[in-house]
Parts: structure tokens; C-alpha cells; sequence
């Protein structure tokens, strides 16, 4: 069985469609982010960013990503950051090597939002850590988003759906029949 992989910006909805998508096709999720907490003894990941900083953290959803290339039949729930690695300078630039990986793994599906919906769900959010001190969430936005568009074999824009809808969507895609009807 086929596995698919949802990308996206943080607060796109990735683990909500996730959820719905398991719920709907009976496929299990794993989601990236908790693995890494797993991995790391329960640390949640601002605890361990601010730590071990995200360089640290980008390489532990790589390995993350290398024990998940054998998976059969899940639905990978990614982190926002998952396309990306960090330069000598720290400057976030795409993973070619993460991205492989997610090739291997499955079907990406990029789920889309408008910057400023995404700026707004995350404001305030004590559950993330901090993507950078400096740059604003809107230029980093800026950055990822077309690079999202560029993985994903299958882009699906939520701003009108519901995650039911956006599960639907992708299951229509897949040629997965939905379970829940």
C-alpha cells in the first residue's frame, strides 16, 4: 500500500487532515514531530531546539525520515520544516536529501494556506519554537512555500475545506475509498 505524506507550513491543518485522512481510509499516522519527541526521551521540540539548536533538530527528522523508508501503508504527518536544512551561515535551504527520502517514502501532498491565514493561526503559539529570532514567520513563509509547491506531487489548497473535504480530496486522488460513507 501506498503511503502519503502531507507537507505544508506550520498551522496548515497537516496533522487535522492527517487525522481525518486516517480516519476516513483506516491508514495509521505517524506524525514526524512525535516521533522526534519519542527520540529524544519526551523532550518537547522547543525544549530540545532551544538546546541543541534547529540544525540538531533538522538532522534528527532526517534520521527520522531514513528509519521510515521501508513504511508500508501510513500516513506520514510532517513537520513545516521537513524540506529544509540549514547552511554553513544557518540559512534554512531546501533538504535534496530529506526530499529524496520523502520521494521514496510516498506521495507528498502540499496542503496550502494564504500567508497571512498562516501568520494568523500561529500567533501566540506557545507549542512551537521559535523559528528564528530575527526573521519574521511571513518572510520565512515567503521562502518555503514555493519550495512546498515544487515537492508536493499533489497540492490542495484547505482555504475553503474542511479537513473531512481535504481527506476526501486526497483519498479521490490516492484512489483510496473513503471508509467513513
Amino acid at each position: 500500500m501506498m503511503n502519503i505524506i502531507l507537507i505544508g507550513a506550520r498551522g496548515a491543518g497537516k496533522s487535522k487532515v492527517s487525522r481525518s485522512l486516517s480516519k476516513q481510509s483506516e491508514i495509521p499516522v505517524v506524525s514526524t514531530d512525535s516521533v522526534a519527541v519519542y527520540e529524544t526521551g519526551g523532550i518537547p521540540i522547543p525544549k530540545f531546539v532551544e538546546n541543541n539548536g534547529w540544525k540538531a533538530f533538522r538532522e534528527l527528522e532526517y534520521s527520522i525520515l531514513q528509519k521510515l523508508q521501508n513504511a508500508n501503508g501510513i500516513i506520514l504527518d510532517c513537520g513545516g520544516g521537513i524540506l529544509f536544512d540549514l547552511d554553513e551561515s544557518g540559512n534554512e535551504v531546501l533538504s535534496e536529501r530529506k526530499l529524496d527520502l520523502l520521494r521514496k517514502i510516498g506521495r507528498i501532498v502540499y496542503l496550502e494556506r494564504g500567508i497571512e491565514e498562516l501568520v494568523e493561526k500561529v500567533k501566540g503559539d506557545k507549542t512551537r519554537p521559535d523559528l528564528s529570532k530575527i526573521t519574521t514567520y511571513r518572510s520565512i513563509l515567503e521562502k518555503r512555500l514555493p519550495v512546498y509547491q515544487e515537492a508536493a506531487h499533489f497540492k490542495l489548497n484547505l482555504t475553503k475545506l474542511s479537513k473531512e473535504e481535504a481527506a476526501e480530496k486526497i483519498l479521490d486522488w490516492i484512489g483510496i475509498k473513503s471508509k467513513s460513507i
